[in-house]
């Protein structure tokens, strides 16, 4: 499956082009190397890290269970094989424009094979152990534990997007004088206010999951819990000092400050989810959680409709709607990697909650409902809600509506929903277990 995606993400937006065999081969043999600036540094690591899990994934299929020897035949073997796709990739790009065909690529691919071949030396075993034991893990420590290190990798890796990076004193001097490093908090300049909230606000909430499974990870107190955490934000802001493109804000530290505070808060050893609730408690408990629902749709309407500039106008619609033909991702490929990762976190985040609320939902139902048919009702609003959202989208000028957006959402929704039905699972086992020994 990943071999195809690399495939299809190396070809994406699939708009061929008739190129004769002959004279694709004679461009092919007088291919160049590129010198690459600061901006085009991005796409230089984003073909390292595409075939990082590629030649990790590939070593991990062949690995023989012994003999030195045939480990490192099969790691050359491994590693001729993605050299090879990646010459047959840039090949074929000659066919599919606005590709760039350049020898920076098949150095940049091969040595991620490479990275990757050596991390399955080093790591594959102990991490596929790691993975076959994960089901087996009990207990709210442990699982909290993966989940941390699993959100903070996300997290930072995400901040540190796209890699741009450099130790220069000049290029620092210079992402200095373009504003980028900003040591006043709250002095970063917005277009407009409403701009200033949401990126207030972001900053906030995403730290308020780390806070929370630190603190159920570790049992330490909330003042320890508070000051990792904000420890953790100042080091991701030093981290970023050194990738030219993104910003250093001082303000980033005092936002996770707030929201690791909120964190803290809410952590509680109470599990998500019981069974004993009478009629009248299940009957308030639904109503509440079903306001919850309905106020995240409000605000997923005001993110992705704002500024609510309907146009219904029969022609603009039909040309937009001319536009849900593209292929899957295929609006990813315009533009930088940081964007449309950006995207992708965008569109599905901002789902999770709509499908942690439902769960809470769904816990407060009656019990005799079957509940496969509960669990398949609430992804149905789920689903409801990423098609409406994509469908409102078409008629605002604004707004790019993408089939792939909506796969996303609902992926997003989905992934909140089975995640909070997974954590609460995991947290009741200790109890359920201290209450037969009892």
């Amino acid at each position: 499956m990943y071999s195809v995606f690399v495939v299809y993400g190396s070809l994406v937006p699939l708009r061929f082009q008739a190129v004769p065999f002959d004279q694709a081969l004679e461009n092919f043999r007088s291919i160049r190397y590129l010198q690459l600036g600061i901006a085009s540094r991005a796409d230089w690591v984003a073909n390292i890290l595409l075939f990082i899990p590629l030649g990790f994934l590939w070593t991990g299929v062949a690995w023989p269970q012994r003999h030195l020897f045939w480990r490192a035949v099969v790691s050359v073997m491994v590693l001729l094989a993605a050299c090879g796709l990646s010459l047959s990739i840039e090949f074929i790009q000659q066919y599919f424009p606005p590709r760039t065909v350049s020898l920076n690529d098949i150095i940049a691919e091969t040595a991620g094979a490479t990275i990757g071949i050596s991390a399955w030396w080093a790591l594959g075993r102990p991490m596929l152990s790691w993975l076959q034991a994960l089901p087996l893990v009990r207990g709210t420590a442990n699982t909290a534990q993966r989940l941390l290190v699993v959100y903070l990798v996300v997290l930072f890796g995400y901040n540190l997007m796209p890699l741009d990076l450099t130790i220069s004193p000049v290029e620092l001097y210079r992402k200095w004088r373009e504003g980028k490093v900003i040591f006043l908090p709250f002095a970063t300049p917005y277009a407009d206010n409403a701009q200033r909230i949401y990126d207030l606000i972001t900053d906030i909430a995403i730290w308020i999951p780390a806070a929370v499974l630190w603190r159920l990870a570790f049992h330490k107190s909330r003042m320890q819990t508070w000051l990792s955490s904000v420890i953790a934000a100042g080091v991701l802001e030093l981290l970023q000092l050194f990738v030219y493109s993104r910003v250093s804000d001082s303000t980033d530290v005092f936002t996770a400050a707030l929201g690791a505070a909120i964190g803290v808060t809410l952590a509680r050893s109470t599990p998500l989810a019981s069974s004993h609730h009478n009629t009248r408690t299940l009957a308030s408990g639904a109503l509440r959680w079903a306001l919850g629902v309905a106020c995240w749709m409000m605000v997923l309407a005001a993110v992705f409709w704002y500024p609510f500039d309907f146009n219904l106008d029969r022609s603009f619609l039909r040309d937009r709607l001319a536009g849900l033909q593209r292929v899957p991702f295929e609006a990813y490929y315009f533009g930088t990697e940081f964007r449309a990762l950006t995207e992708v976190l965008r569109k599905s985040l901002f789902m999770a909650p709509l499908g942690f609320l439902l769960y809470r939902l769904g816990c407060h139902l009656p019990q005799t409902w079957p509940r496969g048919v509960v669990h398949g009702s609430l992804l149905l609003v789920i689903f409801t809600c990423a098609v409406t959202i994509e469908a409102g989208q078409i008629a605002l000028p604004s707004k790019n509506a993408d089939f792939t957006d909506g796969v996303l959402e609902f992926i997003g929704g989905a992934l909140g929903y089975f995640g909070s039905l997974l954590v609460a699972e995991r947290l009741q086992t200790p109890t359920s277990g201290a209450q037969r020994r009892g």
